[in-house]
């Protein structure tokens, strides 16, 4: 990561009466800086400078900032200096001892970035020609070097605009994806160098020999078929999940909220409203009430209602709401229709008769199609449906849907705006029907793969999972990763530094 370094100079601008020199109580650390450096001059190793001009408030904060100088310029150091200033406070100027807003300062920020790694590398041990050749031959086939090739190269989509000037921020990313492109000898080299590295001739031989067996050259054979029947599978147990989850939830929460048409119609003209029958020029699209729906509601496919009670702004708007009713009363149904009252807008009609200041009741509905959960065909006991399983388990199935069932939980558990126990007991509620799931969920996975291969071939695979090279070919060796990590980092920095060269040779890189 880069890190930046600040230098703050200059003082408020004096102007009489005296005010008191500025004191700085919150100013950026190095991790705030670093999270801020623009990320295509990171990429390309690139520092830089900006200054920023702001004027001070009365209770220290910065405000009306700008950035009147940068370099390089339209690489967006402007942009994040910009951004960095509401993580700076002082003291603010004083009058007679008193606070009060007025001045100026300048604050120049300097972009750095660190000194290149390198300690704490694993020493490469001696590799022999002909083991490295071998290793080659198991990179290419196992489909790792390729696949980490694309990856490298696939990373530039993470490299966010973060202000740069589109002209300058295309030129620089057209750089770094040849660089890296041209790099793919580099990284098949480095996978092939980690294996040698980390298997015996032997292990390597036995890894090449699989990836030529029948069970592999059918997997292959069969992938996008293979890879359609595992998702059907994720597909029917997502959908049983949220089923069993919601069964849950609504044992422990009141998840009931009918109301008829005709008791809205009676909230909506409740005598506390003025305007009894609204119309309304501009309402929330379809794309904003779905982002106004409650998480665990929304999940676990519950309907439901609110009713608002608002002031007509001058210019049709709706402000001052406050949540009359909802249903069900803890669901967040209330806070969604608060978030969604400000895309209303009155009919200018209503409006020029003077609805502008009167209250209006405003009803917001939110549905959502339940359905049925798909019926679950459940795998006939086999040895071929033993051996696939033991397989899965091997691949991390299991523990990759624990980590989701962990994730769930957590977004269901921090949803802001629902009462704590609510979110706490959705998100419980979710966690429980994964874990609860999770056989049949194997079950599913194992029979894709015994309905694919033969007994003989299942028990090749296993064999091989179960191996020191199958450790690794499924990321399970924790030193061949670091190791790997290590040489890919290495040819990352120099397809970059490359790419730098390129980008500098027609664009100003050095700060001023």
């Amino acid at each position: 990561m880069g890190l930046a370094a600040l230098a703050v100079a200059g003082a408020a601008r004096a102007d009489p009466p005296r005010v008191s020199p500025p004191e700085w109580l919150v100013r950026p650390d190095g991790e705030d800086l670093a999270d801020s450096y623009p990320g295509l001059a990171q990429a390309l190793s690139i520092e830089g400078r900006a200054t920023i001009s702001c004027a001070v408030d009365v209770k220290g904060r910065l405000q009306d900032c700008v950035s009147p100088t940068a370099s390089p310029p339209g690489l967006g150091f402007d942009k994040a200096a910009l951004e960095m200033s509401k993580l700076f406070a002082m003291r603010p100027k004083t009058v007679g001892g008193a606070p009060v807003a007025g001045g100026t300062v300048r604050i120049p920020i300097r972009f750095t970035l660190p000194p290149p790694g390198g300690a704490g590398a694993i020493p490469e041990p001696f590799v022999t020609p002909a083991a490295l050749d071998a290793a080659r031959r198991a990179a290419r086939l196992s489909g790792i070097a390729g696949r980490l090739a694309r990856g490298l190269a696939g990373d530039l989509d993470r490299i966010e605009a973060d202000g740069a000037d589109p002209m300058v921020r295309a030129q620089g990313l057209a750089a770094l994806t040849e660089a890296r492109r041209q790099a793919s000898p580099q990284v098949a080299e480095a996978v092939a160098r980690s294996i040698a590295a980390q298997l015996s001739p032997a292990e390597v031989d036995h890894w090449v020999s699989y990836m030529n067996s029948p069970a592999q050259r059918k997997l292959a054979a069969r992938g996008p078929e293979l890879a359609r029947a595992f998702a059907a599978a994720q597909a029917t147990h997502t959908q049983i999940v949220l089923a069993n989850a919601r069964e849950t939830f609504c044992g422990r929460q009141d998840c009931h909220g009918e109301t008829s048409l005709a008791d809205m119609r009676a909230l909506a003209e409740a005598p506390e409203a003025v305007i009894d029958k609204p119309r309304w020029s501009h309402a929330p699209s379809l794309i904003e009430a779905r982002a106004a729906y409650p998480l665990a509601a929304q999940a676990f496919r519950l309907s439901g209602w609110a009713m608002l009670q608002c002031r007509v702004t001058q210019v049709g708007g709706l402000e001052d709401c406050k949540v009359v009713a909802q249903g069900p009363r803890r669901l967040g149904f209330g806070a969604a229709g608060l978030k969604m009252a400000g895309s209303y807008r009155l009919d200018p009609d209503l409006l020029a008769q003077g609805a502008a200041g009167d209250r209006v009741n405003l009803p917001t509905i939110f549905s959502i199609e339940r359905g049925t959960p798909p019926t679950r065909v459940r795998p006939r006991p086999s040895r071929a449906l033993t051996l696939a399983r033991e397989i899965v388990r091997t691949q991390g199935v299991e523990a990759k849907a624990d980590h989701a069932a962990d994730l769930g939980q957590w977004l269901l558990s921090h949803q802001l705006g629902l009462d704590s126990a609510v979110a706490r007991d959705a998100g419980e509620a979710y966690r429980g029907a994964v874990i609860a799931d999770l056989p049949n969920l194997l079950d599913a996975y194992a029979a894709v793969y015994a309905t694919t291969l033969t007994e003989p071939e299942l028990a090749s695979m296993a064999a091989f999972l179960h191996s020191r090279a199958g450790h690794l070919a499924t990321g399970r060796d924790d030193l061949f990763n670091i190791r790997l990590a290590q040489d890919l980092g290495e040819v990352q920095r120099r397809a970059d530094a490359q790419a730098r060269t390129v980008f500098c040779a027609a664009h100003l890189c050095a700060a001023d």
